[in-house]
C-alpha cells in the first residue's frame, strides 16, 4: 500500500541540547542526528509534520537552517518548507506542477 504522506528534510546548526529536547516529540521514523545536522524521513499515515517543523525552527540558533518537503499522496501536493531560526515558511504546489518544470531536463 502506498503511504499517504512522505516527509524528507535536513536541518543544519541544531545544538545537541536542542535536539535532546525535541527528540521525544519527533514524529518521523527515520532520524539521524550528528554534528549539528538533523536528517529525517517519514513514509506512512498522516501526521502533523508542520507542528514539529515549527518547533524545530524555534529551537534553531542564528546561522542554523534547513528545508523539508511534505508530500501528500492523496491530495497530490508537495509542501516545501524553508526552515530558519524562529521562522518556518512554506508553499504548497501540485505535484504535477513541480514535475512539469523538470520534465525536459536532460534533453538539452
Amino acid at each position: 500500500m502506498k503511504p499517504d504522506l512522505r516527509v524528507y528534510g535536513e536541518v543544519r546548526g541544531l545544538p545537541p541540547e536542542a535536539w535532546a529536547a525535541l527528540a521525544p516529540d519527533c514524529p518521523f521514523e527515520d532520524v539521524e542526528y550528528a554534528d549539528g545536522t538533523l536528517a529525517f524521513e517519514y513514509e506512512g499515515r498522516f501526521l502533523d509534520a508542520g507542528s514539529f517543523l515549527e518547533a524545530l525552527c524555534e529551537a534553531l540558533p542564528p546561522g542554523g537552517g534547513g528545508h523539508a518537503d511534505v508530500i501528500d499522496n492523496d491530495a497530490w501536493t508537495i509542501t516545501r518548507y524553508a526552515l530558519a531560526p524562529g521562522r518556518c515558511d512554506s508553499q504548497t504546489f501540485g505535484i504535477n506542477d513541480v514535475l512539469e518544470n523538470t520534465k525536459n531536463e536532460g534533453n538539452i
